[in-house]
């Protein structure tokens, strides 16, 4: 498969000074030194991406501020002296091609105000695809607005005729099921608006036709999964199946099966010996051992595996730092699992293991160069410090292509040190 979301683009969140923009592939690692922005990266794109797929949004969930990523509210997330910020993705599939959002802050109880929504709509028939945007406006002296900017036709709405505050509310709880501002009926529209113009009826009838047109059906996109780190804590009992938690429909034949494939361990069986007492073994070798005298690598490992074990659907995997705890010869096997899959990847790692491991799959035609990008997070400046993003890909030889001199500078000094060609 290709990503599911093929590039995104983050304008003045937190270190981020400015528009960024990265191109994604179906495998991409994010490397650079800690806090340069590789986290809210992640967490910009599970946001966006997970508010794309319009599946029961609310005016009052904050999706910018789910785990692992926990990034706040506007505050915590705009970058210092901006008065807003914005995200927008590239979509490989779905009604959308692009999805972006700009966003301010509030004194109300809704975290991040969505004050712009820029929509291109995958269109099959026409080679220009149709845009859609929606601007909140705001006045002392008039009602709250919503502005609907579309092919031939723009729409000036009420809030007031709008069940929710926030656009993709809207759409995810209106739209998506077919419910527009007077049902979509010209008649109730004449009588509602008091006496419009005919220009004014004309672009609610085509405001009602654009909608009813691309958004006729429940919204496809492929599943965003975050892998919350250290999801399951090391502990000798549990009082639920702990496996079960971590996965809806547990398959502990095919989770023994990636085990095995990755060199974590052989089998894991869970005996129950009440409702509230549970036990998580281990087979090392020949041997069974409680989960927790296993050490960390395991348990470090298990939430990834059991997610790829109930997952026939393809997904895109958020991943931070999966090779801590691992050994790197279990760190080679996690990146051929993950080539040879079907699914999609986002990978935070500080691993030169795991870069190496994915150059060597491209060197021996494993997988396509065309799969992999690399995005380097620099850190630029030190009393204000910023972000800028550098993208790598790699030939079929699987040499590196378009990183900056400063790349491996920090490895570069210590193999020149250690050859004794610098103080």
């Amino acid at each position: 498969m290709s990503s599911p979301i093929t590039s995104i683009s983050i304008t003045d969140v937190r270190t981020f000074s400015g528009i960024h923009h990265a191109e994604l592939s179906r495998i991409n690692l994010l490397i650079g030194n800690n806090s340069v922005g590789k986290s809210t990266f992640m967490g910009c794109l599970n946001a966006i991406g997970q508010m794309a797929r319009l599946t029961d949004l609310d005016d009052h969930t904050n999706v910018f501020d789910r785990e692992p990523f926990c990034m706040g509210s506007f505050n915590s997330i705009v970058r210092e002296g901006s008065q807003s910020f914005r995200v927008e993705i590239g979509m490989g599939q779905g009604i959308f091609r692009k999805f972006g959002i700009d966003f301010t802050g509030s004194n109300s109880n809704i975290p991040n105000i969505e004050i712009g929504l820029q929509m291109l709509m995958r269109e099959k028939v026409s080679k220009i695809p149709p845009n859609l945007s929606i601007t909140r406006e705001i006045s002392s002296d008039h009602p709250q607005h919503w502005r609907f900017k579309g092919p031939e036709f723009q729409f000036l709405l009420d809030q007031s005729q709008v069940s929710y505050s926030q656009f993709t509310s809207w759409l995810s709880r209106s739209v998506r099921y077919g419910y527009l501002p007077f049902s979509g009926d010209p008649s109730r529209y004449m009588k509602r608006a008091g006496d419009p113009t005919p220009k004014e009826l004309a672009a609610f009838t085509k405001f009602v036709n654009f909608f009813h047109h691309y958004f006729h059906s429940s919204v496809q996109s492929t599943p965003i999964t975050p892998i919350i780190p250290h999801m399951l804590k090391r502990k000798r009992q549990y009082s639920v199946n702990p496996i079960e938690s971590l996965c809806d429909d547990v398959d502990l034949s095919e989770i023994n099966r990636l085990g095995r494939k990755v060199g974590l361990f052989n089998d894991i069986l869970v005996n129950k010996y009440s409702d509230d007492h549970f036990e998580v073994l281990v087979k090392i070798s020949d041997s069974y051992h409680n989960l927790i005298d296993v050490g960390y690598g395991v348990i470090s490992l298990l939430p990834l595996i059991a997610a790829l074990s109930q997952d026939s659907l393809e997904s895109l995997f958020l991943l931070q730092q999966p090779e801590v705890h691992v050994h790197p010869s279990a760190q080679s096997e996690l990146i051929k699992m993950i080539a040879q899959s079907n699914h999609a990847f986002i990978i935070e790692t500080h691993s030169d293991h795991i870069i190496a491991w994915l150059r060597i799959l491209v060197k021996e035609k494993v997988i396509e160069p065309s799969e992999v990008a690399i995005i380097f997070f620099e850190q630029l400046g030190k009393s204000n410090p910023s972000t800028c993003l550098h993208q790598i890909t790699l030939d079929h030889r699987a040499n590196l292509i378009g990183q900056p001199p400063n790349y491996r500078e920090f490895f570069m000094n210590e193999t020149s040190r250690l050859l004794g060609l610098v103080a």
